[in-house]
């Protein structure tokens, strides 16, 4: 079918507004680019993925949800064995769904409202201070926006009118999948189910419910044969993860308090600041005009966004010991999507408002504007970019030691250490780790030709940075290590507990 000159003028400038606002977001998010495996659960992440990629994933010695995350592993393993392990092969996957995301949004946009608003949400995508942070690193908010805004897409395609009913199943199963994929990279993702099937359940769409339902389980059910054809338990993942040790151990490293989203959503929290600016601001008030406006056609969008915070906020990770769920300003991420429609909607008709209202000022108004708000998030992105580099430092500092001395061994205090160091030792196997609280002070004194790590973190302070009481009979080590002892590594970070010392034990003392 021929289209008219209008038709193929509009779709040229669609088109090209596309590649510029992509432009825009890759040059955004390399001037910030850190390395794809930074922060402590990009590690554990990379060590699961290499296992993949290497043959060495042992499925049964898994008992973190790190090992379970198989839409985050699997495209990293791929990328590991294709370009090998470093900061650049671990971040093209969340690159590329962090760009697509912009895609999906921009669609999104246009199909919800129209291109003026399509327009606007991608712009605050590109510089939303928390995407741009987690397309350079690997986590289940690189994959969890662009699966959570498709599937979204999805469904909303297949409820157009002029769906065929073949297309409309495909879009309904696709969007189910997409659903499943986002849970395969963390679990609650499973609220955005809950939000679509509310939402079809109270409009009567029985037969969209199932067709997504059955998307959903399709990835499920494989991941179920998967499980039982190597340990006999289908549920073996829920198992592992849902035990009462593990929960126990997430609420003593993580905030679990109510009100704790309100509070960083807008700001009262200095990391919330830094992570969403002002966004959720114009979510508040994107919302508000959605109601005065009665505004029928974004009803989904606000059902995508409400339920799943909602689940967040007060959803409970074991109903039996009463433990409520986990809390992370990250994990906003599975509503990031209808987050920048619904900003969007709030400018487009905060614009319109000025320009009614100014008039010639107008112009000056909103140039003003948008530059506070691109400096307020760029900035955020850059105070999370620092703090990013000062905690993966130390790492970098001892394995830049250690790569000239291939086949040491290592003693280390924490165990998040060996994860970190076999990444920037791209995994040598020549290296030894082992584990200072597994020995005794006398052979401690009697150790040869091995290195320790001392590190504030986890001697003075805990893994969110709280002092913690020194009951270790090593820590004294740290500032009066034995005269054998050769201090090869002194790195002072920032803040004060980020610094560590490397030493060296050329022979044992004699006692």
């Amino acid at each position: 079918m021929n289209r008219n000159p209008q038709q193929h003028f509009q779709i040229n400038r669609e088109w090209q507004i596309l590649f510029a606002l992509l432009l825009a977001a890759f040059v955004v998010r390399c001037i910030f680019f850190s390395g794809g495996i930074r922060g402590s659960d990009a590690f554990a992440y990379a060590q699961h993925a290499y296992d993949i990629a290497s043959g060495n994933y042992d499925l049964n010695s898994i008992n973190m949800f790190y090992g379970f995350r198989y839409f985050i592993l699997l495209p990293t393993a791929f990328s590991f064995m294709i370009f090998g392990v470093n900061d650049l092969s671990s971040s093209i996957f969340p690159y590329i769904f962090s760009l697509l995301n912009i895609v999906v949004v921009f669609q999104l946009g246009k199909i919800i409202f129209n291109m003026e608003i399509a327009i606007i949400a991608s712009v605050l995508l590109i510089i939303y201070p928390l995407d741009i942070s987690t397309a350079n690193c690997v986590s289940p908010d690189s994959f969890i926006p662009f699966l959570s805004s498709l599937a979204i897409l999805c469904y909303i395609l297949a409820e157009e009118n002029d769906s065929s009913s073949y297309r409309k199943i495909l879009l309904l199963l696709l969007s189910g999948i997409l659903v499943s994929f986002a849970y395969m990279s963390r679990v609650s993702s499973v609220f955005l189910f809950f939000a679509l099937a509310i939402y079809q359940l109270f409009h009567k769409k029985y037969n969209t419910f199932l067709w997504t339902a059955i998307g959903l389980s399709i990835p499920l059910i494989a991941e179920a044969f998967y499980f039982y054809l190597y340990t006999g338990d289908p549920f073996f993942e829920i198992h592992r993860i849902t035990s009462l040790s593990i929960a126990n151990m997430l609420n003593n490293d993580c905030d679990i308090g109510l009100l704790f989203y309100p509070k960083n959503m807008l700001g009262f929290e200095l990391s919330g600041l830094a992570m969403f600016g002002f966004t959720w601001w114009f979510v508040a008030g994107g919302l508000v005009v959605l109601w005065l406006q009665k505004e029928s056609t974004a009803l989904l969008t606000v059902v995508c966004l409400v339920i799943p915070f909602f689940g967040f906020e007060f959803g409970f990770q074991s109903l039996k010991e009463g433990i409520l769920i986990v809390k992370s300003p990250n994990y906003m991420s599975l509503i990031t999507g209808p987050a920048m429609i619904i900003s969007a909607y709030f400018f487009y008709h905060m614009f319109v408002f000025i320009r009614t209202k100014f008039k010639a000022k107008s112009i000056a108004i909103f140039t003003i504007s948008i530059l506070m708000l691109i400096s307020m998030h760029l900035y955020g992105t850059y105070r999370l970019f620092i703090n990013g580099g000062n905690d993966a430092a130390p790492y970098i500092a001892v394995a830049e030691h250690l790569i000239k001395k291939p086949g040491s061994t290592v003693y280390i205090h924490h165990f998040r250490w060996p994860l970190f160091l076999k990444y920037f030792l791209r995994y040598d196997s020549s290296y030894t780790f082992r584990d200072l609280n597994k020995i005794n002070e006398e052979e401690l004194n009697n150790l040869s030709n091995v290195y320790v790590v001392f590190n504030r973190r986890y001697l003075e302070a805990d893994v969110i940075g709280r002092p913690v009481s020194q009951k270790t009979v090593y820590a004294k080590y740290e500032k009066k290590p034995p005269p054998n002892w050769k201090k090869v590594v002194s790195f002072s970070g920032v803040p004060p507990y980020n610094s560590v010392v490397l030493y060296y034990i050329a022979a044992a003392k004699n006692i």
